[in-house]
């Protein structure tokens, strides 16, 4: 039987009967509608998702559109919001010059090699399609032709990450993912139509069942911040007593649990790769039997979390980023769909996926991401303080990028630049600071890489910041003083380390115990106000000049590429999530 064929104006034959063709009609008049600019920003991680991650065609983007989501408009307006949105796919000719000679320089070096526009990699199958078509190019390439400036330096290439172990491999391990995600879907779902969590759009979600505010996120900051310090000592070879460290951290674990946070749903991922990127033989298998355990006795046997956590306890999988990333997959749109793109939970799921993402595929995959999640962010037009941490991250991942092609002075610059136009707080400009410092030490400026550490130390030390980002920059600073000769301040630092960590451990356990004190109230550091008062100058100054050098923050003065031993601001070392990518060894890192 021959299909039924529909013209290019979309008229339908005489055969289709009349029910058929008012309903078309119907469609059709639906289609050529305009839609709204907010329904189209609401949809927009959907639909880049589908066409950009997931690599699907307009016309497939467009049907699961309409059948999943029940959004319909035309091929017209699709193409419009596409390019809009920079997830256009189509090659221009400057770009594939550019990826041309990127080609030619890293064959040369016998390096494999993929290739990115805009942070969005490209199949180079295509590339070879458009030279096919366009021979052109290659007597431009051979005549030494240069694409202009600004394509040069949206065209970035790289070694390409090891491909990911198929840990789904069973059916046992597949059904175990199924009934988990089914179960993120029933809690979340159940959660907001209930009103079991309250929301105001573009601005925060909460519990409706705590009275006296939510300390889940805090807490569960606390709780990270705990495993990360471990981490980092176990690897510098620190003594410390792990107990009085980690004790607390499952003690905070359980008003966690009981408060029923969206805060918490969002920080389960986090949790979950987290752990198996870094405790992945010891403290993974611990916490996930632990809140297996502590969900039923705080909120019943049958509660959709005790339930979910008893699913991940008992699916062994040799691979959690899989399943993270099928997590966010859900849970980024919808929760984004919910609560707007401007949203304090939505911008904790994204800032968690980012540093997920960059933790396994490194800043190029993350470039586009936060590009196009910032200019929605932004596009609420609301001011909160995590639009700010958000743009801060972007110009770490850009630095990042421009590291990974070699360009320390370009990544340098984004930094610097970052730092010098906007309006930062101190605990921000610290993260700026640290960073720099490993720039620093990787371009060869020893004397510049120890005055930013120093400066990150002292902006740290002095203000409200994270105690992993006042660790990293005291670790950072001891291990350059040590290496360059200075190990009586190398040591002093050490010992100073070791005093913060206990006096981490101690805070701990008291906000795991409920007891808040004035300075917990105010927001202040681990350190009370005596012992910051009492911090030696010594701490951020080195005796061998006579006043600060300054010069360092203007221009890089050398080049050469090189291994060190210091630690980057890494995915959850700082609530800001500078994202950067370093040589540093990965030991180092928080």
């Amino acid at each position: 039987m021959k299909a039924t064929d529909f013209s290019a104006k979309g008229k339908v034959p005489s055969s289709v009967s009349d029910g058929d063709n008012s309903e078309n009609q119907a469609l059709q008049s639906k289609m050529r509608k305009r839609v709204p600019m907010e329904v189209w920003e609401s949809k927009r991680p959907l639909i880049t998702r589908l066409y950009q991650e997931e690599k699907k065609s307009l016309r497939e983007v467009m049907e699961i559109m309409e059948r999943d989501y029940h959004f319909v408009a035309t091929v017209k307006m699709y193409k419009s919001r596409i390019w809009k949105w920079g997830l256009d796919k189509k090659l221009k000719g400057d770009e594939v010059l550019a990826i041309l000679i990127l080609k030619r320089d890293r064959d040369a070096l016998n390096r494999p090699t993929e290739f990115r526009i805009r942070g969005q990699l490209v199949d180079f199958e295509n590339i070879k399609r458009y030279v096919k078509r366009n021979p052109a190019l290659v007597a431009k390439l051979r005549a030494g032709h240069k694409p202009n400036g600004q394509t040069a330096r949206e065209v970035t290439c790289r070694t390409p990450s090891p491909a990911p172990s198929q840990a789904l491999h069973s059916s046992s391990d597949l059904y175990g993912v199924e009934k988990i995600l089914g179960l993120f879907r029933v809690y979340v779902d159940g959660s907001f139509s209930s009103g079991a969590w309250f929301c105001e759009y573009n601005v925060d979600c909460g519990s409706s069942l705590l009275c006296n505010g939510d300390r889940s996120n805090e807490l569960f900051e606390r709780v990270i911040a705990s495993f990360a310090l471990v981490n980092r000592c176990m690897m510098r070879g620190d003594q410390i007593d792990i107990n009085s460290v980690l004790g607390p951290s499952f003690e905070s674990l359980k008003e966690i649990v009981a408060a029923e946070s969206p805060d918490f749903v969002a920080r389960t991922v986090c949790l979950l790769w987290y752990l198996d990127r870094h405790h992945k033989h010891d403290l993974l298998r611990l916490v996930l039997d632990y809140l297996a355990g502590l969900m039923p006795i705080v909120l019943g046997q049958h509660h959709v979390l005790a339930q979910i956590w008893r699913s991940l306890s008992v699916t062994n999988l040799s691979d959690y980023y899989e399943l993270s990333m099928r997590l966010y997959a859900f849970l980024l749109p919808d929760i984004e769909e919910r609560t707007g793109p401007a949203n304090f939970l939505t911008h904790l799921l994204y800032s968690d996926y980012l540093d997920c993402v960059f933790s396994r595929r490194g800043p190029e995959d993350c470039a586009g991401m936060i590009t196009t999640h910032l200019a929605r962010a932004a596009a609420s037009g609301k001011r909160h303080p995590w639009i700010g941490e958000l743009a801060l991250s972007h110009a770490g991942i850009l630095a990042a990028c421009e590291e990974r092609q070699g360009r320390l002075d370009e990544a340098v610059a984004i930094l610097t630049g970052h730092m010098n136009a906007y309006a930062l707080t101190d605990e921000q400009t610290a993260a700026i600071h640290l960073e720099l410092g490993v720039k620093y030490y990787h371009i060869g400026n020893i004397a510049a890489a120890i005055a930013s550490f120093e400066m990150a130390v002292k902006m740290a030390l002095t203000s409200n910041a994270d105690e992993r980002l006042s660790m990293t920059a005291l670790g950072n600073l001891e291990n350059l003083l040590a290496e360059t000769g200075k190990s009586s301040k190398a040591n002093k630092i050490h010992e100073y380390r070791m005093r913060r960590v206990a006096a981490f451990a101690e805070k701990s356990a008291s906000l795991s115990k409920g007891f808040v004190t004035e300075d917990d109230a105010n927001g202040e550091s681990d350190f009370g106000d005596t012992e910051r008062e009492e911090l030696p100058v010594w701490l951020w100054v080195d005796e061998d000049f006579e006043e600060p050098q300054l010069d360092w923050l203007v221009s890089a003065n050398c080049m050469h590429e090189g291994e060190g031993a210091f630690a980057p601001v890494y995915p959850n070392t700082v609530p800001y999530r500078l994202n950067l990518h370093s040589s540093a060894g990965d030991s180092m890192k928080l």
